[in-house]
């Protein structure tokens, strides 16, 4: 198995890097954890960590997942002070490969821009690098330390992606789906003069048009250069609640309503201005074991079975590790609970 295919699974099973907080030595003793040195997890920065969580989840927290929480950032230490110990290292340039990745995944951006997108989110660069390299040190430990036991996790079987088709069948459907395509004016941020050139700006491209004068291709391809937005790939619009979500019941509605090779007027929403082309309808359908998950994306049902079960079974081998290990860690330590979580 390749080390690169456990690391969404390792996020998954362990609370480890926390983006939020770190544990400190400057407040009250909630607990204290010691491998190679005693650090303190203070009653402060958990609380802190918690709120952080419960805003997120949009719920508190309730007593044993408190506890839960409390264990896990023990075993962020236990292991952070075992790979010290045991000379396991990431190196800066890994880290910074990784953070460049993300830049032009987002579309190349710019530090200070990738800076705004994290900050947006309640994340600091800083907080991030730490995430990923405890998730990184985790990955490197699995990857030498149970590469047998890796190597042994045995692949899928068509019988077994045969017995989970049946049981998902009912969910294996594909929604009524429109292939769109759209010229779009955001308002995020934008002055009421600002968005009154909007509408100009907007009006003359339907006019371009409908007089024929432009195809929307060549729109959606000047896009950049004219101070708008447009899709780079063709949109396969699907009839559900998360488009109705994502787009709006305004933009669902005519994407709906609109012939094959019709095109809506200007279409205004809370988020901005838009015009859509629609194109091909495709029906409702059953997805066979050989149909794409998705129209215009690459992998059939069976990859996304196949995937899905193997997630499950690294899902299990990672819980039976991290288990052994922190089980090993603890009996090695000094740990004390002085406060309730």
């Amino acid at each position: 198995m390749k080390p690169k295919r456990l690391l969404a699974v390792i996020v998954t099973v362990m609370f480890l890097g926390t983006i939020w907080g770190q544990s400190s030595s400057l407040g009250t003793p909630l607990a204290t954890v010691k491998l190679i040195r005693t650090e303190i997890i203070t009653e402060q920065a958990f609380k802190q960590d918690v709120q952080k969580l419960e805003a997120a989840m949009g719920r508190s927290l309730t007593e044993d997942e408190r506890k839960k929480l409390l264990d896990d950032k023990i075993n962020e230490i236990l292991f952070l002070q075992m790979c010290e110990r045991d000379g396991i290292r990431i190196a800066d340039s890994e880290l910074d490969a990784y953070i460049n990745q993300m830049k032009m995944q987002l579309g190349n951006i710019s530090n200070e821009q990738f800076e705004k997108y994290l900050n947006a989110q309640g994340i600091t660069l800083d907080a991030l690098k730490k995430a990923y390299k405890n998730q990184l040190l985790l990955q490197k430990w699995v990857t030498t330390a149970k590469a047998n036991e890796l190597k042994a996790i045995p692949p899928i079987s068509a019988d077994e992606i045969l017995k989970a088709y049946e049981m998902y069948r009912y969910k294996l459907v594909r929604p009524d789906t429109v292939r769109i395509s759209f010229l779009y004016y955001p308002f995020k941020e934008k002055t009421d003069a600002e968005k009154k050139k909007a509408y100009e700006l907007m009006r003359g491209l339907l006019t371009k048009l409908q007089k024929n004068q432009e195809t929307f291709d060549s729109l959606r391809l000047k896009s950049q250069e004219d101070g708008y937005l447009a899709n780079k790939d063709s949109v396969y619009f699907e009839k559900s609640d998360l488009f109705m979500q994502q787009f709006g019941k305004q933009v669902y509605d005519t994407v709906f309503s609109l012939k094959e090779k019709e095109m809506s007027g200007i279409i205004e929403t809370e988020t901005g201005l838009w015009i859509i082309m629609r194109y091909e309808f495709y029906p409702q359908k059953q997805l066979e074991l050989t149909d794409n998950m998705k129209i215009g994306q690459t992998g059939t049902v069976q990859d996304y079975l196949g995937q899905l079960l193997l997630q499950q079974r690294q899902t299990e081998f990672m819980q039976k590790v991290l288990s052994e290990l922190f089980e090993k860690l603890r009996k090695q330590a000094e740990i004390k609970i002085i406060g309730k979580p």
